[in-house]
């Protein structure tokens, strides 16, 4: 008989210790719903800025012309323009890298684009990201 009470306390010191692991994994799962909400609401308060209109024009040229200019804003494809083609999308402002490949040629510009405003560039052989009046 004096071995029962031996194995209550065993079993009670069991559940007391899976009952600590039980609530510190409540205690983690809590943690992590208000950090994750908390960095939720600190996106949620930036404010949103309207997309910029930008459009993209490839200017004719006599030696390029058999190739499709490969135009891209950030390392992310937008369009393939052929001579005298014009390409319209929207972009959010601040600062980005335009890029284009040619053929041979590979070519890429740091670009500032404002909130507010339109842009026009003009794409030519030569590594050319002109700025044109929209």
């Amino acid at each position: 008989m004096h071995g029962a009470p031996t194995s209550t306390i065993a079993e009670r010191a069991r559940r007391t210790e899976i009952e600590a692991i039980v609530d510190m994994k409540l205690v983690s799962a809590c943690l992590a719903c208000v950090v994750l909400c908390g960095c939720a609401m600190v996106e949620d308060a930036k404010p949103q800025l309207t997309p910029v209109q930008v459009t993209v024009y490839r200017e004719p040229s006599s030696r390029d012309s058999l190739f499709p200019m490969l135009f891209a804003v950030d390392g992310r494809p937008i369009a393939r323009l052929q001579p005298k083609e014009e390409h319209s999308f929207e972009l959010q402002p601040g600062d980005h890298r335009f890029e284009y490949e040619l053929g041979l040629y590979d070519c890429s510009a740091p670009v500032r684009v404002e909130s507010g405003k339109a842009y026009v560039y003009r794409l030519a052989q030569g590594c050319i990201f002109a700025e044109e009046e929209p």
